[in-house]
């Protein structure tokens, strides 16, 4: 199941880049909420005077019992809707009055010489909603067929009345202002976005420097061979009281330790390798010695007591296997050691198998082994007898561990594939299979390292001396040494190995 999104998989430069937009666009949002706030207090609060205004002259001029200028003979609501005829009054005000008989209204209009009769919705809504406030309160009030009103009521001896003036070019000019706003907003957010990211770019470059120099060291082959461990984190990007700084000099702190370590491993692996080397070729001698001494004895073998006989054997015997295995250890040695000459001639690996499977029939005739060739001859560039070898030593390895009974299919195709990383091209390919046990779990991605034996399970009944677990490890370095490439994959059901050596 794949994981979720997360930030931290984001490099630090898309990452800084996001904050910093991000913090752009909140303070941008709070600078522009702040303007848009301000300029809509400044245009209510010129709004609110305008109706102030229009409230004082109203009452003072034609409300209801006020002043000099009321006559008796008229009614509250005359008195109050009595300012709209004068001239002088503000296109769109209006003013509405209840007296309790369900009210009227009148609003003046450009271009009419008298004022109009509001709609009944429009009075309704306005003795509703204008009312809600305190007396003397101003209140915005949506008015049916009229827009949005600013609208201010009083109550006078049970007459209540209502004067507005229209709000809709405030509200213009605040959608007007709201939009420039987040226009400015959003564009500034972007531009500034953009400067940023050019300048943690360029803030970021020694940091980059840093990386490319750890890359290269990745990428650097340091599990053969000597290892070259010159690269370094340049010096002015290596010194302390930075970020930077202080990350190149523990990366070249770093780097000189793993060069120590590596530097010791191989002068610790040279020594083994020379020692091995000079022992299996010291103990040649003596090992020749006692198995010359023992054949001696041969002739006479039938003169001799049972006991002696015997004990004699067994020491022609084990001075083989010693034989034997100072040989592998040298080979391996001088494998290791780049000191193994090879020839890059003409291989018949058809040959070579047919020759190989019908030995393994002689020396193995409990085991299936199967061969599968195609028509036509399969020739590889290599060296006879170390491709005879390592086929040898796998072929050997699947009869040996694997119990009586047990198939082994021995084939050579041809190919089309990369080998040891080298471009694609024309290869054969051995492939050595068995229905066997397997090769044990814990040991699968170590059965081409010296002395790894596998246990029980895989090794067949009755072999003496066990294995050396040097046979798969000589096999991987001879096929290396001729530029090609073995394999190996295992389960329960079977073990493949595949050695591939380029085509002729």
């Amino acid at each position: 199941m794949s994981r979720g999104f997360s930030v931290r998989r984001l490099r630090l430069q898309t990452r800084l880049i996001i904050i910093a937009g991000l913090v752009l666009l909140l303070v941008g949002a709070g600078i522009g909420a702040a303007s848009w706030l301000s300029v809509r207090t400044s245009l209510m609060s010129d709004l609110d005077a305008q109706l102030s205004s229009m409230t004082q002259h109203a009452r003072s001029d034609g409300g209801p019992n006020q002043g000099p200028g009321g006559s008796d003979s008229q009614s509250p609501v005359d008195e109050a809707l009595r300012y709209l005829f004068q001239p002088g009054v503000g296109d769109g005000a209006l003013v509405v009055v209840d007296a309790g008989d369900g009210g009227e209204g009148l609003i003046a209009e450009a271009g009419q010489s008298r004022p109009q009769v509001l709609p009944a919705e429009a009075v309704s809504t306005l003795l509703e909603k204008g009312t809600r406030s305190a007396a003397g309160g101003h209140r915005s009030v949506d008015v049916p067929g009229f827009g949005s009103y600013r609208v201010v009521a009083f109550d006078d001896d049970g007459t209540t009345t209502v004067y507005g003036v229209p709000q809709g070019n405030v509200d213009s000019a605040l959608e007007r202002t709201a939009w420039t706003t987040v226009f400015v907003v959003i564009i500034g957010v972007l531009t500034t976005a953009a400067l940023m990211a050019i300048i943690i770019h360029r803030q970021l470059r020694d940091l980059r420097d840093v990386a490319r120099t750890a890359r290269e060291v990745a990428d650097l082959e340091l599990s053969a061979g000597r290892p070259e461990l010159a690269l370094r984190v340049p010096s002015e990007l290596a010194v302390p009281g930075t970020e930077v700084g202080d990350v190149g000099a523990s990366v070249n702190r770093m780097l000189d330790h793993v060069g120590s370590a590596l530097e010791e491993r191989y002068r610790g692996t040279e020594q083994m390798r020379r020692f091995v080397a000079d022992a299996s070729h010291e103990l040649r001698t003596p090992i020749a010695t006692i198995r010359g001494w023992a054949d001696l004895t041969r002739p006479y073998r039938e003169d001799l007591p049972a006991e002696v006989t015997t004990s004699l054997s067994k020491i022609d015997a084990g001075a083989m296997r010693m034989s034997a295995l100072v040989d592998d250890l040298l080979l391996l040695a001088r494998l290791e050691a780049g000191r193994q000459p090879t020839k890059q001639d003409t291989v018949d690996v058809s040959s070579l198998l047919l020759e190989l499977v019908e030995d393994a029939h002689v020396v193995h005739p409990d085991h299936s082994i199967v061969l599968d060739l195609p028509p036509e001859a399969l020739e590889a560039r290599g060296a006879v007898d170390q491709v005879r070898q390592a086929a040898s030593i796998v072929i050997t390895n699947a009869c040996v561990h694997t119990p009586p009974g047990t198939r082994v299919h021995v084939e050579a195709l041809a190919a089309h594939k990369p080998i040891s990383g080298q471009m694609p091209g024309d290869i054969v390919a051995i492939r050595i299979s068995d229905n066997g046990p397997g090769i044990p779990e814990e040991i699968r991605d170590r059965v081409f390292d010296r002395f790894v034996r596998g246990d029980a399970s895989r090794t067949r009944a009755g072999v003496q001396g066990g294995s050396s677990g040097l046979g798969l490890a000589i096999a991987a370095g001879l096929v290396d040494l001729m530029h090609g490439s073995i394999t190996m994959s295992s389960s329960d059901d079977g073990t493949v190995f595949e050695l591939r050596l380029r085509a002729a």
